[in-house]
């Protein structure tokens, strides 16, 4: 089967013999113009020249089959007809030195002799090496060669010679044995060669596999990121603007409404928490989160999140505890707690009776161990190593919204990643879960005092510019502001407001900027224009719903304040607040 590995190597052994015939002829060459000055005065010289043109015409016929064969030919015709081609030529090429030994050994001249039976040890050795590829081919040319002078050296009849041709027949059969273990060791060697390429080869294809599958996986991520980046800009505005109008007409509800406008608040916050997600992950992907770790006591941030969750948890009936030796942790406080943040609340959302337990204690001399347990349904072993992917849910065949997207796992491994946290999970179905933290020991004389809350600062009279290229939350905002005492100062781009700037002739206390403005401008953008025509550095930030890696770097880097939307008129009045008192 031309197909076949065997025949693979049949094909590489006939290569690796016409290789070694380049060489080969040459020496045969030399070899014939050593003999011809040697013998020239003693031997018949039309012999010397008859056997000379002979081995020349055969060489030349040789060199001729060598060019035939790398000429391309080699592919066109079949393996065994090229096989037979070199071994009648080392068969005949063997033929013609052994007639030159026949004829030219002279037992009456023994240094001759010797000379002779140098020449063909040295020419049976070099075939040998050069023709051991294939067995049959070395034989064609060491028995021509052998036989004739072994039988003339026993034909002698003296026992020197008679020694010597018992002699040369033991080096022919150590020779023919050698040239076996040659030819074995090649058939091996070429087989391994052809198995390795073939492995390479199968390696390259399933590495060219795998780099085609990666991209289309990664150009599937990428697009499923810009298709969430713009549905979540897109729905994030009438969201930001419901939670502002929200919070603008609470004064102007009847009392038998206030139910309905808490309920409303509810599902916005739901929404919001919903975004919120997507957002995290979108950036924590983009690398724009950065660690700040201080030393800070972790009893502190245990003890704010049970008080957070308690009211949650007896809500269900669960009984949430907290075991937590007073220990100083090196780690960012504020990204620690979005952690066990997560995992609190997924323990409440999986637990429908029972014990919620948060503990810390240390292990080792530099170790902080964190566990959330919770004696809710468990996690299937065969789900566990998919738990931290990205939108991954148990228990949630009907997508429950409520539930969540099934990003909180994802981002607390995210965070883990930030923070140098491992993280591990053990769980039996039915009988609970216990995620735990190894977070890195701090030192208790670097721990900073909590800051008092800050003071609120009024907002009466207090000037803000908002620049939005969205007329629903321009009126929004207005509202909102409007309630709080400001004087609100709308525009759709840096050209309306510096418009306004100078038909008013007041100045703006305070910027308030979506980051994508129309023609392609940006928030930032119109801020720096909004303080050159100021001549002065006014508070600002930047409000944005864009989720995408590239919009959230950009923003980022401008080194503005940044919010996300939805904000919550709460988040929105403290960052003013503080931004104005700094």
């Amino acid at each position: 089967m031309p197909d076949s590995p065997e025949h693979a190597i049949q094909h590489e052994k006939l290569r690796l013999l016409y290789r070694n015939l380049k060489a080969s002829l040459p020496g045969n060459l030399v070899v014939c113009f050593i003999l011809n000055g040697v013998f020239w005065e003693e031997v018949s010289q039309a012999y010397i020249v008859g056997w000379a043109l002979s081995l020349k015409a055969l060489l030349l016929a040789r060199y001729l089959d060598y060019r035939q064969f790398w000429s391309g030919q080699f592919e066109k015709l079949p393996t065994r007809y090229w096989e037979w081609r070199f071994t009648a030529g080392t068969a005949l090429t063997g033929v013609m030195w052994g007639i030159l030994f026949t004829l030219f050994l002279m037992p009456e001249k023994p240094d001759y002799v010797l000379f002779i039976l140098g020449i063909y040890t040295i020419l049976i050795t070099i075939a040998n090496i050069t023709t051991a590829a294939r067995m049959p081919a070395f034989l064609a040319f060491l028995l021509p060669t052998s036989l004739p002078l072994i039988v003339s050296l026993l034909w002698v009849g003296e026992t020197l010679y008679t020694v010597m041709g018992i002699s040369f027949l033991m080096f022919v059969a150590v020779n023919v044995f050698i040239c076996h273990i040659y030819s074995r060791n090649i058939h091996r060697t070429i087989k391994l060669q052809i198995e390795n390429a073939q492995l390479i080869q199968r390696l390259e294809n399933e590495k060219y596999r795998a780099e085609k599958n990666q991209s289309v996986a990664e150009q599937a991520m990428q697009a499923k990121d810009k298709f969430l980046a713009a549905a979540s800009h897109d729905l994030r505005q009438p969201l930001h603007t419901q939670g502002l109008y929200l919070d603008a007409i609470e004064s102007f509800v009847h009392p038998k409404g206030v139910g309905h406008l808490g309920a409303l608040r509810k599902t916005n916050a739901a929404l919001s928490s919903l975004f919120d997600s997507l957002l995290d992950v979108s950036r924590l992907n983009a690398g724009i989160v950065e660690a700040a770790p201080i030393h800070v006591c972790l009893n502190r941030v245990l003890l704010r999140l049970r008080d957070e969750f308690q009211p949650h948890a007896a809500r269900k009936g669960l009984f949430l505890k907290l075991e937590c030796e007073n220990l100083p942790v090196f780690t960012d406080p504020v990204l620690l707690e979005r952690i066990v943040r997560n995992l609190l609340a997924n323990a409440i959302r999986y637990t429908h009776a029972g014990v919620i337990a948060l503990s810390c204690h240390q292990v080792g001399k530099d170790q902080v161990r964190v566990l959330v347990s919770d004696t809710g349904i468990g996690i299937p072993e065969h789900e566990q190593p998919h738990i931290f992917d990205e939108y991954y849910q148990l228990d949630n065949p009907e997508r429950d919204r409520s539930k969540g997207l099934g990003l909180g796992l994802a981002i607390v491994k995210k965070l883990c990643q930030l923070l140098d946290i491992s993280i591990t999970c053990q769980s039996a179905v039915g009988e609970g879960s216990t995620f735990t933290l190894h977070v890195p020991l701090g030192d208790a004389e670097l721990v900073r005092q909590e800051r008092k809350p800050a003071q609120i600062i009024p907002l009466e009279g207090v000037r803000v510019l908002v620049i939005d290229d969205e007329p629903d939350i321009l009126a929004s905002m207005g509202h909102l502001l409007g309630s709080w005492g400001c004087l609100p100062i709308t525009a759709e781009s840096a050209t309306e407001a510096l418009q306004t700037i100078d038909r008013s002739g007041l100045q703006p206390d305070l910027i308030i900027a979506d980051y994508r403005l129309r023609a392609g401008q940006t928030g930032a953008e119109a801020i720096a224009t909004i303080h050159r025509h100021c001549q002065r550095a006014i508070p600002a930030m930047i409000v944005t719903g864009d989720t995408s890696r590239e919009r959230l770097r950009e923003a980022n880097a401008s080194g503005l304040y940044l919010l996300h939307k939805p904000v919550a008129p709460g988040q929105l009045r403290a960052t003013m607040n503080q931004l104005i008192k700094a």
